[in-house]
């Protein structure tokens, strides 16, 4: 994470000139700069694994155009044999003191740290390309993020989860409003006021938060339910510009206890520039501001009615054998939340409530009741709920009533056929009517994913989707997917490329089986048949060791702890590759567009794509029995 305390072993590398200081352009050795790792852990970056990768790089000086006080920045760059950029070093003075470090993924800038004011120490950092767009600041330069430049509201909800799971309150300081943040805003005198009492209270509830939601290292950050933020016009406030917030932002957690979902309540959370800022400390359960335009400051927790039904609903167990009892007894409940309050207030609940129902269809052995009733809420909604609301509800009712007909189909190829029918044009309609939702990446990557085990021009199908993706929601993380599955599906006859960090840490690229027959899966440890697939391969490098089989294994599970058991419980020697994310978000996912697991690649000698879809069980050994003749 992003805010994690600085560790000893990264300590002797905060100085920038790193034992180069002096050193002619160019003179330095590549395995010196390649040593310099990220400040912040967890980044990706591109690194050579082996002796002879390092070997093939080499360091190039370079002198850029004169900046606006005429001097001309100087710097190395770190080219692998390939000529991808692996490091770029730059003193922006035209000297040999690097203030400026960068770091690349794939030959792209994935990472960079500046020293701004020149003490060999970064004091900046910025994530970019696929990891991100976040900017923080290092003000004491003890290499954590104290203040943060630029941040996305989901990006802050997975900080503050974080600072609760571990009980860091400098985590959560750096996500606060700060005195020059209230003064940028220039906010009447008591709203001013408001916001500095509230975000002085903040750090207080911080251990109470963890306390009450019952906080593990198993513990996850499941998703943020975000509404469209709320904008008060500065000529309601006499402001320079429009204020806008959140009122409240409710993230959904995963207790880690194998059956407890709870909800963990960010408070009021305030644009300042490009960053959103909290402005209140968290707080377990579900908590509603009902701030509004005639009045910014008045904010008040759950109404006093229902607050008998939100302990209902935190007091839910979830019975892993049924269900479908959790989620219609939570969507009974909700629903008493929903008629009990209006407007934006009644927003965040509803969702809640669509979501709840939408599970208790597609968990039920006999869905009927609760599609029924999940039916006359959707109805109700698409006649007078908002347009977000209309989509939030038309997308999820879709999916159960798929759910339903699936059902009804039972065994019966002709009625499934019919089903996925009804469920692409139900897709397709929906990216019509709502392509400007928030669901509609999701609908447009359903249908690209269906499209390709379509039986006809499925594939050439697929493609067209996944282009979509990438033109109409390119901001969207499924644009990067979309990019990888194309590269996926025209993949075979040409060079398999993937690189990142081992489950042990190690720098791990496709040279490392340069000239070798390999087998690459991706997998996850929750993957219905994971012991035996890994089992398998195990079985397939033993027999196939004389001939130089290489196993590659990509693990995207979200908790590497569970990647590092199975591997270890399979006795699987070879190479295993993890990025966090999971299946959804890992750029390793990302990298083939990979979207169910287990997915096999076969790779020859050459090093090209033998086959993309290699399938597990009995007929591997015979491809792979080719494949290292």
């Amino acid at each position: 994470m992003a805010n994690q305390r600085i560790s000893v072993r990264v300590l002797a590398g905060l100085m920038f000139t790193g034992g180069l200081a002096g050193a002619a352009f160019g003179q330095a050795k590549p395995e010196q700069l390649l040593n310099r790792q990220p400040v912040i852990p967890g980044v990706q970056i591109s690194t050579p694994a082996t002796a002879a990768e390092i070997a093939a790089c080499k360091v190039e000086a370079r002198e850029w155009p004169a900046q606006g006080n005429g001097v001309s920045p100087k710097g190395v760059i770190v080219l692998d044999g390939s000529g991808r950029k692996l490091r770029q070093f730059i003193d922006t003075e035209g000297g040999t003191k690097f203030n400026i470090a960068s770091y690349f993924l794939d030959g792209v800038e994935a990472f960079r740290e500046v020293d701004a004011n020149r003490n060999g120490k970064p004091d900046s950092f910025r994530w970019l390309g696929a990891n991100g767009g976040k900017h923080g600041q290092d003000r004491d330069e003890n290499g954590t993020v104290d203040a943060w430049v630029n941040i996305s509201a989901e990006e802050v909800t997975l900080e503050l989860f974080a600072a609760v799971q571990t009980k860091d309150a400098e985590r959560l300081k750096a996500l606060l409003l700060s005195e020059d943040d209230l003064k940028a805003l220039k906010l009447p005198q008591a709203e001013e006021a408001r916001l500095r009492k509230k975000a002085e209270q903040a750090v207080g509830k911080l251990a109470k938060a963890n306390a009450d939601l019952k906080l593990t290292a198993k513990s996850k950050w499941m998703h943020a339910e975000l509404t469209p933020p709320h904008t008060t016009p500065r000529d309601a406030l006499g402001t320079p510009d429009d204020l806008v917030r959140h009122k409240n932002v409710g993230v959904l957690v995963d207790i880690g206890d194998g059956k407890t979902m709870s909800y963990l309540s960010t408070g009021e959370m305030v644009q300042v520039g490009k960053a959103w800022k909290l402005a209140d400390g968290p707080t377990a359960g579900t908590v509603i501001d009902t701030a509004d335009e005639s009045n910014a400051g008045s904010t008040n927790q759950v109404p006093d009615e229902l607050k008998a039904t939100i302990e209902k609903i935190v007091a839910l167990k979830l019975d892993a054998a049924k269900p479908h009892e959790y989620h219609l007894q939570r969507a009974q409940l909700l629903e008493e939340c929903v008629t009990g309050t209006k407007g934006a207030q009644q927003m965040p609940w509803l969702k809640q409530m669509v979501d709840a129902y939408a599970a208790a269809v597609e968990a039920s052995p006999e869905p009927k009741p609760a599609y029924d009733r999940f039916t006359a809420w959707k109805e109700s909604i698409l006649k007078g709920g908002a347009s977000e609301t209309k989509a939030y509800t038309a997308f999820r009712h879709a999916a159960a009533e798929f759910a339903v007909k699936r059902k009804e189909a039972g065994t019966d190829n002709k009625k499934i056929a019919a089903v996925q029918e009804w469920r692409k044009d139900s897709l397709e309609k929906f990216v019509k009517e709502y392509a400007d939702s928030t669901d509609a990446p999701e609908a447009v990557m359903q249908l690209a994913v269906e499209a390709e085990y379509a039986p006809k021009d499925g594939e050439a199908a697929a493609k067209a989707w996944y282009e979509k993706l990438m033109k109409d929601y390119a901001g969207h993380p499924y644009a990067a997917k979309a990019a990888g599955a194309i590269k996926r599906l025209g993949c075979e006859g040409k060079a398999f490329e993937l690189s990142g960090e081992t489950l042990d840490g190690k720098a791990f690229s496709e040279k490392v089986i340069a000239g070798k027959p390999a087998v690459v899966l991706f997998w996850a440890s929750w993957g219905s048949q994971t012991a035996d697939e890994l089992a398998a391969l195990a079985k397939l490098e033993k027999d196939f060791a004389a001939k130089g089989l290489q196993i590659v294994t990509v693990n995207l599970d979200d908790d590497k702890a569970a990647g590092e058991k199975a591997v270890k419980a399979a006795g699987l020697g070879g190479h295993h590759l993890y990025a966090a994310g999971g299946l959804d978000r890992s750029p390793l996912a990302n990298a083939y567009g990979i979207h169910m697991i287990p997915h096999l690649f076969l790779i020859d000698k050459s090093g090209k794509v033998a086959s993309r879809n290699a399938q597990p069980g009995p007929g591997l050994k015979d491809e792979v029995e080719k494949l290292v003749k």
